[in-house]
């Protein structure tokens, strides 16, 4: 079905930075997808400040395509506040957030909208690398596994929430689930996914994972020391903020 933004099923929001090197293939592969899914499609993408020809592509693509929102962030406010702005921005019943470099295969979109539709007690579906009928073609480098592990290990800690994938970089949602777990989020940045699980066991929303095919992309814009250390500070946040709740 071509891209459909009257009555869309599914919204697709994808939070983008510095990611010029890589995008042409990476809207290819969407648009792709999108013309071979029965889904009508509605795709909101984010530009986190990226300072460089990322907002330019993304402007250019989304003004030849009606279904496309574009929104544009002057300055970097990290992914969790991207993917809460591009949720916001959103119309379709289901809504599923992906990064930009699509390392899941989207097919999986088709299959979480079919779980939504059969299943009406789940409003949360997250994928899940770890899964046991998952496919990881091509996995992440040996460091950038382990500091994974360490803060799979520290999030499950803080969000008292068993689940084997925190960080798994696609998940989708009802509308009214996600609103309400988006709303006023106490990180910005990659620890976002945390606070979600913990949001939602507070709000007693139901999630199940779904195994997913995984093929690492060597373009990231992820620093292991920086962004390990501002994960942890944000999980300190985290943990102060909901533990009395």
């Amino acid at each position: 079905m071509p891209w459909n933004d009257k009555h869309p099923d599914v919204s697709i929001v994808i939070p983008v930075y510095r990611a010029a090197d890589q995008l042409k293939y990476s809207l290819q592969q969407l648009e792709a997808f999108i013309r071979r899914t029965p889904l009508g499609i509605q795709v909101v993408l984010i530009d986190d400040g990226s300072g460089d020809e990322t907002t330019e592509l993304l402007l250019a693509f989304a003004a030849e395509r009606d279904a496309v929102v574009c929104i544009t962030h002057q300055k970097n406010l990290g992914k969790g506040r991207a993917v809460s702005d591009g949720v916001a921005a959103a119309t379709a019943s289901i809504i599923v957030f992906t990064d930009i470099d699509i390392p899941y295969e989207l097919s999986i979109v088709e299959s979480m909208h079919k779980k939504f539709t059969d299943d009406p007690r789940i409003s949360m579906l997250v994928g899940s690398r770890h899964h046991r009928d998952s496919v990881v073609e091509r996995p992440y480098g040996v460091s950038r596994r382990i500091s994974s592990w360490a803060f799979g290990r520290l999030a499950r800690a803080v969000s008292h929430v068993h689940t084997t994938d925190v960080q798994c970089g696609i998940k989708a949602f009802r509308y009214d689930a996600a609103r309400l777990l988006f709303s006023d989020l106490v990180v910005s940045r990659f620890a976002f996914d945390v606070e979600l699980f913990i949001r939602a066991k507070n709000f007693n929303i139901k999630f199940e994972e779904m195994p997913v095919v995984f093929r690492h992309v060597a373009h990231s814009t992820i620093r292991i020391l920086p962004t390990s250390t501002q994960m942890i500070k944000d999980l300190w946040r985290l943990y102060v903020a909901y533990r009395k709740k």
